[in-house]
């Protein structure tokens, strides 16, 4: 059972489940966040579009995780970019009030709270510094050696090249040039759903 949900004082707090088909925009950008919502199911996307209207993808959400939790204390609670469905989804909403009242009063939850923002805190720092490599490469073997540590294991598995240059902020055929190049040194092997280090 999920993580919130297996305790019902916790649940109690939390609206009914809203279920949403694939493709459904449950928030655009610009809007209001005055509730944090739980994914009980299913797989959202935080997408922006650039003004040339690039796509790019600010974060993947999907079963267990919250999301509005950076939004609803903030001077600026709006949400970034259009929240999608990627997949049928299941989703309840816990109303600032409710928020605050299961933060002083329910350790799990709080301590379930801090860990998502702490891990969202330390992602986006980890994004941030691999933006700011100079070069393509640079950006590539940071964010490689990363997963290396975190994984202990050479072969780094990915889910698209599509996905890995949105978030190295390039486009595909970029992307696709330079594992090409870096294969060609020596330094790589890479086939569609992994890159190796040598």
């Amino acid at each position: 059972m999920d993580k919130i949900f297996s305790d019902s004082i916790i649940k109690s707090y939390f609206s009914l489940i809203c279920e949403y088909p694939s493709s459904i925009m449950v928030f655009s950008e610009h809007d209001k966040c005055e509730q944090i919502g739980y994914i009980i199911e299913g797989k959202l996307e935080l997408i922006h579009y650039t003004l040339e209207g690039e796509e790019r993808v600010l974060a993947t959400l999907s079963s267990g995780d919250l999301f509005g939790d950076f939004l609803i204390n903030s001077k600026h609670p709006y949400y970034p970019g259009h929240l999608m469905t990627k997949e049928t989804s299941r989703i309840c909403y816990l109303e600032k009030a409710n928020l605050n009242k299961l933060l002083v009063k329910n350790k799990k939850f709080r301590n379930y709270y801090l860990s998502q923002l702490s891990e969202k805190a330390l992602n986006l720092n980890l994004h941030n510094k691999i933006l700011m490599q100079p070069s393509l490469e640079e950006k590539i073997f940071m964010w490689l050696n990363h997963n290396v540590y975190e994984k202990e294991n050479k072969i780094v598995k990915i889910k698209t090249k599509e996905a890995l240059a949105n978030y190295l902020n390039v486009t595909r055929p970029s992307l696709s040039r330079k594992l090409k190049e870096l294969k060609s040194r020596g330094l790589i092997e890479y086939g569609k759903n992994f890159i190796k280090i040598l």
